[in-house]
């Protein structure tokens, strides 16, 4: 194996270990907003705690441009190849949710829930595609309903 290989290999645990405490950071905020309120019922002069951002805000705002971020560092890149790459270099079947997140680290999309559900959106169409195709294949379930893709043999 090269240096050059395992570095990738470690920079993409990494890159997903970095997926994880970012989807358990917005769990634990959202844990903290739900407490906030109940505790409003209780005490109405509460001031909730300043680690948790509001909950809806500029979320269409938020929304509109990570959509539109997206859609550039998308646009010009062959997106089947890009996934068929997702794939091989997983080397197990894996699920939409996290093929999106493996081809957001390759472009340099910042891996925020908005970003990585508008690429999961727009990656299924993609799979779908090359599934018609021939080129992939599902693989089973996850968690009883996430479909598991793998490039097929």
């Amino acid at each position: 194996m090269s240096v050059a290989y395992e570095l990738k290999q470690k920079r993409a645990a990494l890159t997903d270990r970095l997926q994880q405490l970012e989807r358990e950071r917005v769990d634990i905020q959202e844990l903290m907003r739900a407490l906030d309120r109940v505790i409003l019922s209780y005490e109405p002069d509460y001031q909730g705690s300043a680690l948790t951002v509001p909950e809806e805000g500029n979320r269409s705002r938020k929304a509109k441009s990570s959509s539109s971020e997206v859609k550039a560092a998308m646009s010009g890149v062959n997106k089947r190849q890009a996934v068929l790459e997702v794939l091989r270099e997983a080397g197990e079947p894996i699920s939409v949710t996290d093929c999106a997140a493996k081809f957001a680290a390759k472009l340099g999309i910042p891996s925020e829930p908005e970003n990585l559900s508008d690429i999961a959106h727009r990656l299924s169409a993609v799979l779908t595609q090359l599934t018609t195709t021939g080129r992939v294949r599902q693989s089973g379930q996850f968690d009883g309903r996430k479909v598991l893709w793998e490039v097929a043999a």
